[in-house]
């Protein structure tokens, strides 16, 4: 098979699984499967998506994340990070609460590695299928409590960098969260001052 290395290429070469492993050396076994013309890569990571197969990660139930998982650990994703809509603040709280208790469990499919909160913070004219009534001015305390209190989960926020108070959250929370710039009419001035402060 064709095997994409840490150089970021992809060489001729072979890989070996040992219960259900990948290990280094190539080890005599029972079991080949012949790669040729194919390739092989890392499992991919989704960051961007808020369900799949019927299911949306806002239902905030167990039975969802898991489905989303197995499907997305099907198509040769192994890690995801969820989306959420905007949604109220206690529903919001209620669907990250889920998922963080989901992930104490042993499960299958893709790990959640993390929560993507694509809302609240975001710019009303670019709200795209956000509910208008529930966007919020970016609040450094509720993201900060609401990540301890799901252990760290949120590792994205989308944010409008021309929002009132929305210089002051990236300064505050550029080294705790990336903060994604998105769902914006910013210009490109605005913009560029959100990246100095250290959104992305």
């Amino acid at each position: 098979v064709k095997v994409f290395t840490e150089d970021k290429a992809f060489i001729d070469g072979q890989i070996a699984i040992q219960d259900g492993v990948f290990v280094t050396g190539w080890q005599e076994t029972d079991e080949v499967i012949d790669g040729e013309g194919c390739y092989a890569i890392p499992g991919l990571i989704d960051i961007h998506f808020p369900g799949c197969k019927g299911y949306d990660f806002c239902d905030g139930t167990k039975e969802a994340i898991e489905e989303i998982a197995r499907y997305e650990a099907s198509i040769g994703v192994t890690a995801i990070s969820p989306a959420t809509m905007t949604l109220p603040v206690e529903e919001l709280e209620r669907i990250l609460s889920v998922a963080a208790s989901y992930n104490k469990e042993n499960r299958e499919g893709a790990d959640l590695v993390g929560i993507n909160m694509e809302g609240p913070f975001l710019d009303p004219a670019k709200k795209g299928a956000h509910v208008e009534k529930w966007i919020a001015a970016p609040d450094v305390a509720f993201v900060r409590e609401l990540n301890q209190d799901v252990d760290g989960l949120v590792r994205l926020v989308t944010l409008a960098p021309n929002m009132d108070g929305a210089e002051e959250f990236i300064k505050e929370m550029h080294e705790e969260v990336c903060i994604s710039l998105g769902h914006t009419a910013a210009d490109y001035d605005c913009a560029s001052r959100a990246m100095k402060l250290g959104a992305h």
